[in-house]
Order: structure tokens, then sequence, then C-alpha cells
């Protein structure tokens, strides 16, 4: 049966396309000249827009995958980056994250390393690779090597990943030793931070009383988020019944979708904004896109609190001293910040369980308001 093309107006992504309702979808591409398309139909799907334009979107990647998967050379004697090209590919989800992963292996690891053969990759050559980003970056700022955190990352959340992902299709028999630089990190302990909470709580309350939109934000960052989560969450990762939300994947520092517990102060805000509860909840009212860092809000606030370092991540700071102050387990507070350290926050990390910490974490703190 032929596709009617007509219906499928709303450009979702190369190959990709759907209907006015979002309930539809289109998928075409070429493969070696030909012209492969398909039809998915969610209508009768108990989804939201957001999940219906994911499973679109997965399920295009399946589809070109069954198409080429017969041409994949993935064995012991594939490259590095031939193996880090099929990992980001197919064992990842398409995101800014999983982007930012592949640009930065592209950065440091394609030349350095990556035209070896997967199977003669050694601890000697992660060696190489750290030794050689310790001298030198590859921008004016890492002109004399980078960070501790930057080759952490490399190591960790890039390399490491692709060498397991090789070691679990059974190509490599054993994963290399890798070693993560030491970090030398000055603790940033906020002093008088317990008054500077109750302060910045008081202000804000007062401050926008009349003004919902920016209660919410500056109350997310009291609780520990961070600027760029804040500024993507969207309506649909709210979940009012369930006082919970969730900032995705392709939002956050770890690279899973995040669940956390909804304070009450930060829920009555959210439900006095007068919105269609679609899409982004703080978006600009000029460009209707993802807002910028609200200075003018800021100094307002830094003017009414006395506190003039203030900047959206120095909530955090001041939280994580405040409950130092009140004797919060580093466990909790680590996870219900969404911290990647699993020293830290082994129990918690290993489940995933930033909604009980965030909850235990909640707690103590409406304590100090």
């Amino acid at each position: 049966m032929a596709v009617d093309r007509k219906q499928f107006t709303k450009k979702i992504e190369t190959s990709l396309k759907s209907n006015e309702s979002y309930t539809k979808f289109y998928l075409n591409f070429k493969l070696d000249g030909k012209l492969k398309q398909k039809v998915l139909d969610y209508s009768q799907k108990q989804w939201d827009k957001r999940t219906r334009i994911s499973n679109a979107k997965a399920q295009l990647i399946q589809e070109k995958n069954k198409e080429v998967n017969e041409g994949i050379n993935f064995n012991a004697n594939s490259t590095l980056n031939n193996v880090a090209e099929i990992y980001f590919d197919l064992a990842c989800e398409k995101s800014n994250w999983t982007k930012n992963r592949h640009d930065t292996y592209n950065l440091y690891c394609k030349h350095e390393i990556g035209k070896k053969k997967i199977k003669f990759v050694r601890q000697v050559d992660i060696d190489y690779l750290r030794k050689s980003m310790e001298k030198q970056g590859h921008s004016k700022r890492t002109v004399n090597g980078c960070s501790p955190r930057t080759m952490k990352k490399v190591l960790i959340q890039i390399l490491k990943p692709i060498l397991t992902y090789a070691y679990e299709n059974k190509v490599i028999s054993e994963i290399p030793l890798i070693k993560a630089p030491k970090q030398h990190r000055n603790k940033k302990i906020v002093q008088n931070a317990t008054e500077k909470f109750t302060i910045l709580y008081r202000e804000i309350s007062k401050l926008y009383q009349e003004d919902p939109f920016y209660k919410a934000l500056f109350l997310f960052a009291l609780y520990g988020r961070r600027w760029n989560e804040i500024r993507t969450l969207h309506w649909e990762e709210v979940d009012f019944p369930r006082n919970t939300y969730t900032i995705l994947a392709q939002y956050n520092k770890i690279g899973i979708d995040q669940h956390y517990d909804l304070p009450s102060l930060i829920k009555m805000a959210l439900i006095e904004i007068r919105a269609d509860r679609e899409g982004l909840i703080f978006k600009s009212p000029i460009t209707q896109k993802e807002l910028y860092p609200p200075k003018r809000q800021l100094e307002r606030i830094r003017e009414a609190t006395g506190i003039e370092k203030l900047t959206m991540h120095y909530f955090r700071h001041i939280l994580v001293s405040a409950m130092g102050e009140h004797g919060i387990a580093n466990t909790i507070l680590s996870a219900s910040l969404g911290h990647t350290n699993l020293d830290t926050v082994n129990d918690y990390y290993l489940t995933v369980n930033h909604k009980s910490a965030s909850k235990r974490a909640n707690i103590e703190i409406e304590k100090l308001l």
C-alpha cells in the first residue's frame, strides 16, 4: 500500500516526519540507492507527545540497523575507532550527552590510540593517553595540560564504556586497567551557610510572592538543581500526582534519567504558573525558547540578601554547606544533588535512587525554612 506522505508535515529530524498530532510517524531513508520507508502508528498508545517522538526516533535507528547490521565490522581486529563509532551509534541514546562524549572521544582518543586494533589496546596505551593529556590539551585554556576532571571524563566516562562494550560482545577477553587521575580540589565551603540559606528562602518568597515563575525557578536552585537542569525542565517531566520530577539523561551529567522528589513549596509555585503546560517550564517570554541565565533577577536577590557571590551554582554550595552543618550524610546529599562520584554515592547511584535520597534531603531542608 502506498504511503500518503502529504499528512506528514512535521519534521522531527533527518529521515523522520510526523503528522500534525504527532500520533503517526513516517520513516524514510536510502541505503545503497534504495528507498526504505515505514509508517509508525502510535494513535492507540497512551503516551504523551515526548514519549511518542522518543520511540519514533528509537525505531528509526532500529530500522537502519536492521539494514546495515550484516555489514558491521566488529571483531577483535576492529580498530578502537571502529568500535567507538559502533558503540556511540548503537549502544547510546541520541542525546546531547552522547554527542558531547563522541566529540570528546574524537578530540582526545581518535588520533592518539584510536587506530590500534581493539585486541591490542593495553594499559600502557591508556597510560600514554593520560600522560599526553597531562602535557597538552586542545585549547588555549588547556595548552599546558588538561584538568583532572577532563581526564577522568575521557578515561572513565568515555573510553572505559567503549572497552566494556567490546568485552560484553566477546571481542576482547578482558578490560585493561584504567586509572583515573587524582583530583585535588579545594572544598567550596560557605561560612554561615544555614543563615544564608534561610535568608535566601525568605527573600525569594518575598520578592516573588506574586511571580510564581521566578519563585519556582529559584526554589529549584535553592533545592540543589543545576541551572542546565532547571532551564531544560519540561512540564511533561513533572508528575504532580506522584510528587516527582525527572531530569532527562541528555540534560544531566550522568547520562541516565534521574527521578527526584518534588518539594511541596516548588509544587505549589509550579501550579500557580499560568501556562499551557507543554514543553519548557522556564522558557523565555520573548523567544519561547530556553531561558538565558536570569542575571537581572539574580542581582535583585543579591541586593536583598547581601550575598555578593551569588550565582545560580552558588545556591548549591550554600545548600551543601548548610546540610553539612546539620550532619546530613554524604551519600544522601550527593545522590540528591545528582553527583556521579561512585565512591560517595555507591549505594544510591547503583540503584539510581535519586528520588529516595532527594526526599530524605528535602525533609531536612524544610527544617531550615
